[in-house]
């Protein structure tokens, strides 16, 4: 006999990064809200009940500020890139059944300007990547899937993010620092 899921009230504020179902936020249905800055907000469902929008505060010509009924069940990913900051708010979350990540006591890799392949440089895994320096591009070659694209730095310049959270890095992948200077911080996998 299954049951189905308790579910409940759930809000939290995001920013740059990518979010299991699940794992970092619960599975449900969700109103988002951009609360500051702007970027790309998209799903790993985007064309089954998913969303693939360009989202900012104030909403412009070219962002919009809020998106309702985003479908996340277990599994699927939110993905924020640029400076936007997300209020999402769901009344079924299934809280009870998350697996979240710890981050761990793993050892810390801080990098410079280069080009870094993941299980040769620094071990491959999920990590917030945190800038440590001037501002510059941080991508990965997965960077569509589960990876990065980002312009790095403190934040004060009104475009660059000074954190990117859950980046996946699975064996083989190349990070490109360029102009930057990185910290990179297991989170542990969503497994």
């Amino acid at each position: 006999e299954s049951a189905a899921p308790a579910t409940e009230h759930y809000e939290v504020d995001l920013s740059a990064g990518n979010y299991v179902a699940g794992v970092d936020i619960p599975a449900g249905t969700y109103n988002l809200t951009a609360t500051s800055g702007s970027g790309n907000v998209s799903s790993s469902n985007m064309y089954s009940g998913g969303l693939n929008e360009i989202m900012g505060s104030p909403a412009d010509e070219y962002t919009q500020e809020t998106f309702n009924n985003l479908s996340l069940p277990e599994g699927e990913t939110l993905s924020l890139t640029g400076t936007v900051v997300l209020h999402i708010v769901s009344e079924d979350a299934q809280t009870g059944n998350m697996s979240s990540r710890v981050v761990g006591s793993e050892v810390q890799t801080d990098l410079s300007a280069g080009n870094y392949t993941a299980g040769t440089d620094f071990p491959a895994g999920v990590y917030n990547i945190v800038s440590t320096g001037s501002s510059g591009n941080v991508s990965s070659d997965n960077m569509y899937d589960g990876g990065l694209n980002e312009v790095m730095g403190d934040g004060s310049d009104g475009f660059s993010v000074k954190q990117v959270n859950n980046v996946e890095l699975p064996e083989g992948t190349v990070l490109t620092v360029s102009g930057a200077s990185i910290q990179l911080v297991p989170v542990g996998s969503a497994e």
